[in-house]
């Protein structure tokens, strides 16, 4: 039986990082959430042609499409968030 995923487990590493402090309190939670989500969702983190879009990253973090809209050009500003094809996946994971 494969063992659960702990939600939060990056949340120190990602804490810990010199980008986190700057970053607005949304872009925070985006990328925490992302970490999380990428272990279920490889497109989020692995070299691949083709990211998760803003809506698709939206639906399953269930938050609003414009405030993930902000948060991923901040995190894409501070090299977090790289875009890939018409979506982005995390740089730093």
């Amino acid at each position: 039986m494969a063992s659960r995923q702990r939600p939060g487990k990056h949340a120190r590493a990602v804490m810990s990082d010199c980008r986190w402090q700057p970053l607005s309190l949304a872009a925070r939670a985006v990328w925490l959430a992302l970490t999380d989500l990428g272990d279920v969702k490889p497109t989020i983190r692995a070299p691949v042609r083709q990211g998760a879009t803003i809506e698709e990253i939206a639906r399953c973090i269930a938050a609003d499409v414009d405030a993930v809209r902000v948060a991923a050009a901040e995190l894409v500003q501070c090299d977090v968030l790289e875009p890939v094809g018409s979506g982005f996946r995390l740089k730093a994971y």
